[in-house]
């Protein structure tokens, strides 16, 4: 989809409800989930801050935020991305919604996100700014490799679209690590447990 295509509700609704079957198989959405309690929003104009964002999920309460409707564990599509060239893609917007889920799974389960087992896999705290220089990882993409945070997501966007499956060209030592820790995620949230 080219980043100057508009992005519709029905677009979105259809996105969502195939997202949400995959959340589902690999263990993260059931009925003792604390996902389903995260609304995707489609609105009119991209992210004040990051207005290049093709999707965005609210952490923590701006002034700004209430003026614009938005509203802290949610996750938000823009009609339009106004800051990418007409030749740019978009992406997927089921790759957007997986990637902005695994924003709102660490959102919704700090316990499980906030620890030893994270920063081992992805070598850092979910919170930390960038990524240390002498972390030896693989990364899913460029854009994984800027923190943990966004490597987290960017992995969990793939694990997801791959059912699971760790793709041969990601399989590292590394990548293995990080494969494990949403695995094990999966099913201790499968099962309602919010602590490893």
């Amino acid at each position: 989809m080219k980043s100057h295509s508009p992005v519709s509700k029905m677009q979105l609704s259809s996105a969502a409800v195939e997202v949400q079957r995959e959340l589902f198989r690999a263990g993260f959405w059931n009925e003792g989930s604390r996902l389903p309690k995260t609304d995707i929003v489609w609105c009119r104009f991209p992210q004040i801050t990051v207005p290049d964002a093709l999707g965005f999920f609210v952490y923590q309460a701006h002034p700004l935020h209430s003026l614009l409707g938005l509203k802290v564990g949610h996750i938000y599509v823009p009609q339009y991305v106004l800051m990418h060239g007409f030749w740019q893609e978009r992406g997927s917007l089921r790759g957007i919604l997986r990637h902005e889920y695994g924003h709102a799974l660490a959102h919704h389960y700090p316990s499980l996100i906030n620890g030893k087992r994270f920063r081992e896999s992805f070598g850092g705290k979910y919170s930390d700014e960038a990524i240390p220089d002498d972390w030896d990882g693989d990364f899913v993409s460029d854009y994984a490799a800027t923190n943990p945070s966004e490597d987290f997501a960017e992995t969990f966007m793939v694990y997801l679209r791959s059912q699971g499956d760790l793709p041969r060209c990601f399989s590292t030592p590394a990548m293995n690590r990080k494969w494990k820790f949403i695995r094990d995620l999966g099913r201790v949230i499968s099962s309602g447990g919010c602590k490893w």
